[in-house]
């Protein structure tokens, strides 16, 4: 069964806060004056390009405000590519937000 709007955009607010904590955590880390923050820094550019495709993805699933899981259809991503950016971005940020597609 295919998500509903509320359940897309409160997945949606999930992954920015976890994604924002990790953001923040790198910060911290660089404003203490760590030097080994490179590949913290590239995880940073990654999580956020894989935000953006998750928006992307479900932008105009939201503004349509429809609830038939039309998403997956006339879309550049396929629901398996949108799963593994989900599972990316989890595993990144430390989370397990994940939704039904």
């Amino acid at each position: 069964m295919a998500s509903t709007v509320t359940e897309v955009n409160n997945y949606i607010s999930s992954i920015r806060v976890g994604v924002a904590d990790f953001v923040d955590d790198v910060c911290r880390k660089e404003r203490l004056g760590h030097t080994d923050t490179f590949c913290d820094r590239q995880r940073v550019i990654l999580v956020s390009a894989y935000l953006d495709c998750i928006v992307d993805y479900f932008t105009p699933f939201i503004d349509a405000g429809v609830n038939d899981g039309s998403y997956a259809t006339d879309n550049f991503f396929t629901t398996d590519e949108i799963r593994d950016c989900m599972q990316h971005i989890n595993n990144i940020c430390g989370t397990f937000y994940m939704i039904e597609l």
